[in-house]
């Protein structure tokens, strides 16, 4: 399979946070409603490097809103990777992610989504490109929805064993027009936090992020999250 070689691609990348971030900061300084919330997130997959190239993936994550107080969105995604290289995996997946707003009911929204995940080290430090598609079918929409995720995540470790610190960024763009999104700058998030390793099979990732959200009808919002990640792997 044909892919772009890790430092061009790098180098795409990086570009792209480079432009997206004036846009996003800019977007900002209008009038913006914040908040604090609650993220969980258990994610279940199969080891990585067994003789079979191919990996399964199960994840079950929970967002709270005011706080802890209210739920405000579930999404379970199973999904399926295929090993290209030892740097480089892609993957195909579906999501299932129904909102519970405050005005009452369920939003539901159907997700088929794609990715290419790069990965390599330089001395201590571990570098990952996470580049996403989603097909989204939303519930009162008129078509479906395209949207392309872009993540840069670092992850160094720190003096104390089994600790590393993490730092992350994810741009999120609408690709086409709907009824209920607009083409371009979708959100922005932002993590910086603390993984350990529980053991060889257990982790745990715990920090914060920012959610900078440009919405289809103004104001937009930007969440204060706390974020907690349990990954466990057979």
């Amino acid at each position: 399979m044909n892919v772009l070689a890790p430092a061009a691609w790098l180098r795409v990348v990086c570009a792209m946070i480079v432009v997206a971030t004036p846009c996003a900061v800019s977007r900002a300084s209008a009038q913006t409603i914040e908040d604090g919330r609650v993220w969980w997130n258990v994610t279940l997959q199969e080891r990585a490097g067994t003789e079979s190239p191919w990996r399964w993936y199960f994840e079950v994550q929970g967002r709270m809103r005011d706080g802890v107080d209210a739920l405000d969105q579930l999404l379970v995604r199973p999904a399926l990777a295929y090993t290209v290289s030892s740097r480089s995996t892609v993957w195909a997946g579906y999501g299932y992610t129904p909102g519970f707003p405050a005005s009452g009911g369920v939003a539901t929204e159907h997700r088929a989504w794609q990715q290419y995940l790069w990965s390599a080290a330089w001395a201590r430090t571990q570098l990952a490109s996470r580049s996403r598609l989603e097909e989204r079918a939303m519930e009162g929409n008129d078509a479906l929805a395209l949207r392309f995720r872009q993540q840069v995540r670092v992850t160094r470790p720190l003096p104390v064993e089994r600790m590393s610190a993490i730092v992350w960024d994810e741009i999120f763009v609408h690709l086409n027009s709907t009824r209920r999104t607009a083409t371009g700058f979708d959100q922005n998030r932002i993590f910086g936090g603390i993984g350990v390793t529980v053991n060889p099979s257990t982790r745990l990732e715990l920090g914060y992020m920012n959610q900078y959200i440009n919405t289809f009808s103004p104001p937009n919002r930007s969440h204060h999250i706390l974020s907690g990640v349990l990954n466990v792997t057979f």
